[in-house]
């Protein structure tokens, strides 16, 4: 079965090349689910990314890693060895077709390869390279290593986050990944955007780092910028929003946010109504979070009171009609059981050929015109035929040779 995507999608004709880890396998899935024809290419045999657990059914299998089957939706797949001049030879006349390449490599190992954005440019000079690294393309540190976790502790997104008295906690979800992907399907999509002035491509220089300090601005490096507030971990609560965190309920946890005055001002005003407390109704916590700042631990104390009168949906609710910032702390079992996201048709299910099929998180964004849309994620080298043979135009012996020496 084809892999290519249907013509009514927001990026429906523009080809993508993939050439991914980890840091950059969302930023191909978001441009996959809006319609690009994305071909991922791994090695043969497949990429270490398919070893990445949990496994579907807890089977380790290199088609059954949930990660990959996430990361991967709507793309088309095909192996290719770049190491082999026979591999790189190919790889050039796919760049000459493509609109976009996307690459995790090392700063310079294209180039070592022969197929950097000079030399891709010369035979294409509309191509987009975006390059995904830990800190860049230039710079003392752009041959350095950069796990998630390295990259999340050098941005400060770490420092801010677990309890004061333990140790820096990681991001759950390879957040910096997923920041560093999302910062490059922007500025590709802006490159693209910019081709279409002056027909000329460019190269899109994404650092990891650069992008995960920027997220994180409100309560990371960003605050001793603007403000020279060095913040501090506050377990659940957030730095720059007093109160804020995880409060027991009678069932279970919920989280509250308050950030502007009028909030506080009902979340106050109940509280009072609730517990008789007085004291909450003092005018030295009105105004902005930072007012509240030295009194973040006796609010908490008033509210861990409040909440601990309610269940989880009680107070949900009766927040909602205050217009106040307040939501169930799910596991994720009651997040797929969530009646608002089932309302919305959130999640949606993905058919994975004989193997059955598989809820998906759904879309992040809701386009009028050109609908989002994913696909099963490819097995190892399913398109292999298809974009060889009949896009490339090799023929059947050529291709079974390719196979046998091990370029595809």
């Amino acid at each position: 079965m084809s892999g290519k995507p249907t013509p009514d999608r927001a990026l429906a004709g523009r080809r993508v090349l993939e050439l991914a880890d980890e840091k950059g396998l969302y930023c191909g899935k978001l441009m996959a689910d809006m319609g690009a024809d994305v071909v991922k290419i791994e090695r043969p045999g497949g990429d270490a990314t398919r070893d990445l657990p949990p496994f579907w059914r807890d089977v380790p299998h290199r088609e059954r890693s949930l990660p990959f089957l996430y990361l991967n939706t709507g793309k088309r797949g095909i192996t290719l060895d770049l190491a082999r001049p026979e591999g790189r030879a190919l790889f050039a006349r796919l760049a000459r077709t493509a609109d976009v390449v996307i690459e995790t490599g090392r700063p310079g190992d294209l180039e070592s390869l022969g197929l950097g954005y000079q030399a891709l440019a010369a035979g294409n000079p509309g191509l987009v390279l975006t390059s995904i690294t830990g800190f860049g393309q230039s710079g003392p540190w752009r041959d350095l290593a950069a796990a998630d976790i390295v990259v999340s502790a050098l941005s400060g997104a770490m420092y801010v986050t677990g309890a004061e008295q333990d140790p820096p906690v990681v991001l759950a979800g390879s957040q910096a990944y997923v920041m560093a992907s999302t910062f490059a399907a922007v500025s590709t999509l802006m490159a693209l955007l910019r081709r279409a002035i002056d027909g000329l491509g460019q190269h899109v220089d994404i650092s990891a780092e650069e992008a995960m300090a920027s997220v994180s601005h409100i309560c990371g490096v960003g605050k001793w910028l603007d403000d020279g507030i060095i913040p501090r971990r506050r377990g659940t609560g957030l730095f720059a929003s007093v109160p804020s965190g995880a409060y027991a309920c009678r069932d279970g946890l919920v989280y509250l946010m308050v950030n502007r005055p009028a909030h506080w001002k009902a979340l106050a005003e109940w509280i009072h109504e609730v517990t008789g407390n007085q004291e909450v109704l003092d005018p030295m916590f009105e105004g902005p979070s930072s007012n509240r700042l030295p009194y973040r631990e006796l609010l908490d104390v008033f509210i861990t009171e409040f909440t601990a009168g309610f269940t989880v949906q009680e107070i949900y609710h009766q927040g909602q009609g205050r217009h106040i910032a307040l939501t169930p702390v799910s596991d994720a079992a009651a997040l797929a059981r969530d009646p608002h996201l089932a309302a919305r048709g959130y999640f949606v299910k993905v058919e994975l050929d004989e193997e059955g099929a598989l809820r998906y998180p759904g879309a992040p964004y809701r386009h009028s015109a050109t609908p989002w849309r994913i696909r099963a994620a490819p097995r190892v080298g399913q398109h292999n035929h298809e974009i060889y043979g009949e896009e490339l135009g090799l023929g059947a012996d050529e291709l079974r040779q390719l196979t046998e020496q091990g370029v595809i």
